[in-house]
């Protein structure tokens, strides 16, 4: 598991854009179903979800995004991703993975921050 989603956010600074489409065709499954904070609504297809990580390079140059931890339960994961701006800024945000047989994505839920108590 912690091999997809390493390869899935070492996607998230891969400016070429067909390079980045294999990394994703490589992690996700088939059908899929991804959404985070800042997207507007799922997202279910490969070219959509490449648009949308190219959103982030664009407005982001520079940047990574890095798993720094990940656990499970029961075959749910908890990922831990640094997203680390090139100002040396760096953001945490947690994601919730199920992974098919074949330890690729079928759905994946993102979260600012690590849900601290305010």
């Amino acid at each position: 598991m912690l091999s997809s989603m390493t390869a899935f956010f070492a996607a998230w600074s891969e400016t070429d854009a067909a390079k980045r489409a294999d990394a994703l065709e490589s992690t996700m499954a088939e059908t899929f179903s991804y959404c985070d904070p800042n997207a507007a609504e799922s997202i279910g297809d490969l070219e959509t979800l490449n648009s949308y990580i190219g959103l982030f390079i664009q407005y982001a140059p520079g940047a990574t995004a890095a798993v720094v931890n990940c656990s499970a339960t029961q075959g749910h994961h908890r990922v831990t991703v640094a997203f680390r701006m090139a100002d040396g800024s760096e953001k945490l945000g947690q994601y919730f993975v199920e992974l098919d047989a074949e330890g690729r994505v079928t759905r994946m839920v993102g979260f600012a921050g690590l849900g601290e108590p305010e």
